[in-house]
Formats: structure tokens, sequence, C-alpha cells
């Protein structure tokens, strides 16, 4: 089992730790189509995570297209 796996199945806030700072850098290349249900999709956990490592231009990205 991956240490990522383990986590995930054993420290949901450990593994929220571990993945966060990496979909935030997913997530600023992606088109804003895919950035949008993208982000509708993940858990709110999750969402929180990935938004304390987004800069203010991605956060505002996400927020513009929550409004559209």
């Amino acid at each position: 089992m991956t240490d990522e796996l383990s986590l995930y199945k054993t420290d949901r806030d450990g593994w929220l730790a571990y993945v966060a700072p990496n979909m935030a850098r997913k997530l600023a290349k992606e088109p804003d189509a895919t950035l949008s249900d993208t982000w509708a999709r993940i858990p709110r956990d999750y969402q929180t995570a990935v938004w304390q490592h987004l800069d203010d231009t991605q956060r505002a990205r996400i927020r513009a297209l929550r409004k559209a």
C-alpha cells in the first residue's frame, strides 16, 4: 500500500495535508471549464484544504466560476 493510500484510509486530515498542495498546482493549470467541474465535485473538506494553497488570483478565478 502506498503512503498516500495508507493516509487516505487511516488519516483523512493527514491525507488532505499531503495532497492539497499538489491539487492546488494542478487546478491552477486547468482551463476554466475543467476547474469549475473539478471544484464542484471535490468534497468540502478537500476544497478547504486546497484553498489554503491557492493564490489570490486562483481564488478569484474560482469565485468567478462559481458565480457564472
